[in-house]
Formats: C-alpha cells, structure tokens, sequence
C-alpha cells in the first residue's frame, strides 16, 4: 500500500500524458510523410522497404522494420488510430524516462515529478506522439537512453553497461540524430566520470561501437546509392539566429503558435538564460552537463545543415530532456528561495514559477486540438471520399501535391497520377505529358495544388483552362479540385426536344450530391439548329415541389450564355453539339421535392423560346433532395 502511495504521483502523471497523447488521436488525416510510412514502410515488405525505400529515405533500419512489424500485429494500414498508438507508446515512455532522469541527477524526487509533469504536458512532444513517423519513438528511447547513461555512471554493474547499450543502439538506430547526442553523451560522462579513466575509456569505446554501427547503417543503406547526389534535404537551411527565434521556443512549448511564435522568443530566450543561470548556481557540474546535452546536438546539426536543408527542431528532439532538465532545476531553485520569504506549499510554489510554462503549454495544446487555424494537414480524408465517389473508371486524376495522403486516402475507379512530378519540371515536359493523354479519359480531375515554392505551379491548370472544358469546379476542405472533358460534346443521341429552330436538347446529366461548395450540378448537352439575329441565353431553374408551378416556387437559377460567352448562337457552327455546366446554389434548400427545368430567350427582351408541346422550358429532373449530405448521381 505505501509503495502504491508512493507511486501514486507518477502513475498519474502517465495516466494524463497517455490521455492527451490518445485523445483526437484520429480527429487530423495521416499527413504526408505519415502516408509514405503507412504505403512505403509497413504495407510493403521489409526487403523492399529497405532495399527501395530506404536508399531515399534518410532513415535508419530499425525505423522500418519497427513499423513493418507493427503493420503486421495490426494486420494491415487502414486503422489511423491503431497506426499513430505506436507513437504514442514510444513517447509515453518518455515520461517515466524523464522521472527517472531527473531523480538521479539531483537526488530529488520532486524534480522527477516536475521533469515528467513537463515531458506529459510538452506540446511538441504531444504533436509527434499523433504522427505515425519514428520522430516520437525516438524521443522516448532517447531520454531513455539518456537515464540508463547517468544510471551507469553510478553504479557501473554488468546489467546496467546491457541496458544502456540496448537503449542506445535502438535510439541510433531509430534515427541517424542519436549520433549527434551520443557525441554529446560521451563528453558530458568524460566530464562527469573525472579521473575514472578505465570506466571513461571503456564507455567511449561503447559509444563509438554504437556510433559506427549507425553510421555504417547509413553508408551501407543511403550513401551508396547516390544519396547525396539527389537528396539535399527538403526543410530549412541553416540559419544561426533560428537556434534562438525557432529551437529554443519550438522545443520548450512546441510550434503550435504560428505566427505567436517569432513574438515570444525574445521572452523565452530570456528564460531560457535565468533558467541556466539558477542552474549554474545550484550546480556548476550539472550546468556544464545540460548545456553540453543541449547545445552540442544543436550545433553539429547546424554543421550538417551546411550541405543539407535539414535546420529543423524535430531532427533536434533528443535535446528536449536536457531543456527540460533545465527548466526543472530553475524552478526548484526558485522555489527553494521563495519559501524563505513566502509561507507557501514548496509544491505550489513550484507551480506557482512553472505557471509561465504551463500557461504557454496549455495554450499551445488548445490551439493545436481545438484551433481552427492551425492544421497538422489538408484533409485527405474528405477529398479522398470525394472522389471516390465521383469518378469512374473512364476518368483520371492528377494529383498536383504529389502528395503520399492523397494515395492512402483515394479508393476510387479511376486512375491517378502526380504532375509536375517535381519542383524542377519544365513546362515543355508538363505539357507533352498531358498532350500524350488527351483523348485517353472521358474527364480528368485535377486535385489539390502544388507545393509551395514550386516554380512550375499553375502549368497542369493552365495547359487544362487552354484545351479543355473545366466541367466542375469546387474545394473540398480547402483543396481545389477542378473536372476537365473535350469541348466537343458527344452527338449521337436523338434530340429530346427543340427550342424554337435554333437550338435542340440531346441530354443531360444531373448530379443531385451536393457539391461541398453547396451547388447541384447539372450538365446539359446542345445541338445549335440555326443561327439567331440576338445572341441567346440559357436557363437552368429549380423549383420546390414535383408539380408544375408558379415562379414563386423558384428556389435556385443559374442563366448563361452558350459555354460562357465561349459560344454564341449568333455565329455558332451548326450541327456541332456542345455542353454547358450550370451550378444551382442550394446551401439555402431545405428538404423536400425540386424539380430541374432548362430552357433559352432572349436577355434584351425576356421572351422564351418555345418547345414543341407549347411551352416554354422542359423538366430535366424531379428529386427529392435530403439536405446537404452525399446522394446518388442521376443521369439520363
């Protein structure tokens, strides 16, 4: 019973770093990268993955095998949630780790509770525990890996030389960046291990056993193969005043402030300096030790970012335990000199320091479950269900992300590509591209957009706005998806009705599934009869109720000249049929019966052209529509 007393605190402070890491741990679609690990690191074999995958994909081998063996106990890719737990369970451990790390470095139990309080609440932290990347994984075997060191230097045993071997391998072997904290590793313990030259050596020579083993890892997987030769990283460049503007706040309250961000680093900087220096005069060694942790791995990734854009904060997550060392010694200390002068609780106190932290952590938690503005990715999920249920096989998509979520999300018919396949496409080459598919598809769809900063951007639309009808337009979530078919619409069917002389009904095509924009879209297919003296316009209406009416039962309209003023029935080619796209707005319906009618006159005059049983438009449609939610198309 005492020891569960005991206890108690910690097993609390993993139960709530558990439940934020869980909580909406589906709510975002996979991103990008997470894609390429579902398609490209756990539902292919590991032979594959490590013999095509890797030699592009500057990761360690362990990183692969652990997310193929966890595809493989899941039984496959299509649980989100099950995917992004694995994160989950490799950063928990992270909080045990650094209450264990605290505890041993000061001899305090209540730095654990403080240091673990950080690491369960840590934004950034949180934020990779969600993504189904080795980032999170790594970041608790590292802290772990760090405890087991400090461990060792204590007590030395046989088991604990095992443990801490088997912590660091895994860790280097997870990601390539435990490297640059094993050199920091190594000489925090020279410094710290004093005159004990025989332990000193024999650890070095451990950590050099790991280190090549990565680094061997590495040559053997990746440089071979011309990896330098085409991969120059694709993050940031090195910048040295980032260290201060993005590291520091990035890795002390995460990145989930968006612009707030280059607001408050002064102000973290600053803290940032209190906290080292209340550090430094509690413990000189223990100083020298966190900064060594800290700022060693930091520079020597500023090194490596001289040759590769790689300066980003997540190739820099095992320095988040010395910063949260940091912040745990500092708020002690100040606590410590608080109660000399403030008759208070030590443990609020402590909060009572921390509260900064704590208020900008919050912050950044709220911001990145609940902020409307801050997206950990587009929505995949909806354009993939989108289109899945709109095209068949007879289409094609272009995706212009080249994006890996487009690919785990969409299940449709058709077939899909990614154009420009690259930032350093030529227009020459986007357009042969598309020339060589002209006439291959009934319509092509057009996804999403480019990446930002590409130069070749706007071409794949541009070459489809010159040769092609646009025959729908709409966002899903956000994500611009354009429908392309030849202007030249088929012809071979009888004529439903004529309007006057001038013009003929072929066909049409009615989509009564909302567009996510909240239009119903209608396609209509023209045969021009004779050319008129007034150039006419078109008509499509939709009137509430399945029986004739008055105009008050007119609900949603859309009038048009012939393709957009692209035609007009004063000159246009006879005999030659055409379609024309019409959008009628219904965010406004409610439920119940419509019916679609579609007709010609005359703008200047208002007079409509005539049908054959006398009146003056034809119902295409009578449906009955439920609201904005997906229905089946409607076609005749």
């Amino acid at each position: 019973m005492s020891s569960l007393r005991l206890n108690f605190p910690i097993i609390l402070l993993l139960l709530l770093g558990f439940g934020l890491r869980v909580h909406d741990l589906e709510a975002a679609p996979l991103r990008g990268d997470e894609a390429f690990s579902a398609l490209y690191w756990s539902d292919v074999s590991l032979t594959y993955s490590l013999s095509q995958i890797a030699p592009i994909d500057p990761h360690p081998p362990l990183a692969f095998a652990l997310f193929r063996i966890w595809a493989v106990i899941l039984g496959g890719i299509d649980s989100v949630f099950s995917l992004r737990f694995i994160s989950v369970i490799g950063n928990t451990l992270g909080i045990a780790a650094m209450y264990c790390l605290a505890r041993r470095l000061t001899r305090r139990r209540d730095a654990g509770l403080i240091a673990a309080l950080i690491w369960a609440l840590h934004p950034y932290e949180i934020w990779h525990s969600q993504d189904y990347r080795n980032y999170a994984f790594w970041a608790g075997a590292s802290a772990v890996s760090l405890w087991l060191g400090l461990r060792l230097l204590d007590k030395r045993d046989r088991k604990d030389w095992l443990l801490y071997a088997f912590a660091s391998f895994s860790a280097a072997l997870l990601f390539y960046a435990e490297v640059l904290n094993l050199v920091a590793m190594s000489c925090a313990v020279a410094l710290a291990a004093g005159r004990r030259r025989q332990f000193t050596l024999r650890f070095l020579a451990l950590q050099l056993a790991i280190a090549l083993t990565a680094i061997g890892a590495f040559i053997v997987i990746q440089a071979r193969s011309d990896f330098f030769g085409v991969y120059g990283g694709n993050l940031e460049p090195f910048a040295a005043a980032g260290y201060l503007t993005r590291f520091i706040p990035t890795l002390m309250f995460g990145d989930s402030f968006g612009a707030t961000l280059a607001a408050i680093w002064p102000l973290t900087a600053l803290v940032y300096a209190f906290a080292l220096l209340a550090v430094w005069f509690s413990s000189p060694r223990q100083f020298a030790t966190l900064v060594i942790l800290t700022w060693l791995p930091l520079l020597l990734l500023g090194v490596a970012s001289l040759s590769r854009d790689v300066f980003n904060p997540r190739y820099a997550l095992n320095t988040v335990p010395a910063l949260i060392l940091v912040l745990t010694i500092a708020s002690l200390r100040a606590a410590d000199l608080l109660q000399k002068t403030i008759r208070l609780n030590h443990r609020i106190l402590v909060l009572c320091v921390l509260s900064p932290w704590l208020l900008l952590a919050g912050t950044g938690l709220q911001t990145y479950f609940n902020g409307s503005a801050f997206g950990k990715s587009p929505a995949w999920d909806e354009l993939g269900r989108f289109l899945s249920s709109r095209v068949n096989e007879s289409d094609l998509v272009i995706q212009l992300s080249v994006d890996p979520a487009f690919a785990y999300y969409y299940a449709g018919d058709a077939a899909e590509m990614a154009l420009p396949t690259h930032a350093a496409q030529t227009e020459d080459e986007i357009n042969a591209a598309l020339a060589a598919l002209r006439g291959s598809f009934n319509t092509v769809f057009v996804v999403s957009r480019e990446q930002a900063g590409w130069a070749n951007a706007g071409m794949v639309e541009a070459w489809m706005g010159e040769n092609l009808q646009e025959v729908m337009r709409t966002d899903v979530a956000g994500l611009p998806v354009r429908q392309y078919a030849e202007w030249r619409a088929p012809q071979d069917a009888a004529a439903m009705t004529r309007f006057g002389d001038a013009v003929a009904l072929l066909g049409y095509e009615f989509f009564a599934s909302p567009l996510p924009s909240g239009e119903l879209l209608l396609w209509v297919y023209w045969l021009p009869m004779s050319r008129t003296e007034v150039a006419l316009k078109s008509f499509a209406h939709l009137y509430e109720g399945v029986k004739p009416g008055t105009e008050d039962a007119l609900r949603s309209q859309d009038d048009q000249f012939p393709q957009r003023r692209r035609l007009d029935s004063r000159s246009w080619q006879i005999g030659m049929a055409f379609r024309d796209v019409y959008y009628l707005p219904a965010l406004d319906l409610e439920a119940g019966d419509y019916r679609v009618s579609v007709g010609w006159y005359d703008p200047a005059s208002g007079r409509r052209l005539q049908v054959a049983d006398g009146g003056d438009a034809i119902e295409l449609e009578a449906f009955s529509y439920a609201g904005l939610k997906d229905a089946d198309q409607h076609s005749a």
